[in-house]
């Protein structure tokens, strides 16, 4: 009769998972954007370092790191080597839009849980690590705008933001939660808000982005809002976290002397 003897760690331990599976599935839960892959993996005292984060808890993690997961596309394992209780990778991944970049990684595994992941990379790939951060804001301030939710939308601004927007006057002066909710109020209905062709600019603290945006709904006066804009947006590194300090929208003036704005243009 043929006998099997369960795999070891280098110390001689009983190996209770097959930790290489388990990293692979942790890639395999950024490339499908389900968290719930993901999470029974990851110890409650979890911690997570890179050259941009200090070793942040589990929450911190989910909250800081796990919206980049909407940006990234797949992962291809070039390298993976189990060393005892620790799992070393070093992976090509691809980005929306088609950037690719290299990291490697360590896992260290306490028995069946993730209890630290060490990330390894270069400033080029630090600047993208923050410019999907930064879109990840956008996402959620865009949103934010869909849902007309004040808090969550003002949440991810800096204390005093300065505002550049449609409306005059020419720098916003009004407090930022009361500008949304009468803006909010203004609407009848769902709120439509599109961002488009956006383009994320990070370097070191600061950051910048600018897109075209598509903004739609009724009025409560009972008019149809149908409205392309360009934005530009700038951002703060405060802490771990990105937040928007500037914001600024226009529209193109007809120059044929009429100074009307050019409110029917479309990309």
């Amino acid at each position: 009769m043929k006998t099997t003897t369960a795999p070891t760690t280098k110390a001689g331990r009983p190996k209770a998972a097959d930790h290489g599976a388990m990293v692979r599935r942790c890639y395999e839960a950024y490339e499908k954007k389900d968290r719930s892959l993901i999470e029974p993996l990851l110890s409650e005292d979890f911690t997570f370092g890179s050259p941009l984060d200090d070793d942040i808890d589990r929450e911190r993690y989910f909250a800081r790191c796990w919206p980049n997961s909407e940006h990234l596309d797949s992962f291809k394992i070039e390298r993976l080597v189990e060393d005892g209780d620790d799992v070393v990778v070093s992976y090509q991944a691809k980005a929306k839009g088609g950037t690719e970049f290299r990291n490697t990684e360590v896992f260290s595994f306490r028995g069946d849980q993730i209890t630290h992941v060490q990330v390894y990379f270069g400033s080029e790939t630090g600047a993208g690590a923050s410019g999907a951060e930064i879109a990840a804001v956008i996402d959620a301030w865009a949103e934010g705008l869909r849902r007309m939710d004040v808090e969550a939308v003002a949440g991810l601004f800096v204390d005093e933001p300065v505002g550049f927007y449609l409306a005059p006057p020419l720098v916003a002066e009004e407090d930022l939660r009361k500008n949304l909710r009468d803006w909010f109020a203004s609407f009848e209905g769902p709120l439509g808000y599109e961002v488009r062709d956006l383009k994320v600019h990070a370097s070191g603290d600061v950051g910048w982005a600018h897109a075209l945006n598509h903004l739609s709904g009724r009025k409560t006066d009972g008019k149809e809002t149908d409205l392309w804009f360009r934005l530009t947006m700038g951002f703060e590194k405060i802490g771990d976290a990105w937040k928007i300090a500037h914001v600024h929208e226009s529209v193109p003036f007809l120059m044929d002397g009429s100074g009307n704005a050019a409110l029917d243009l479309e990309p």
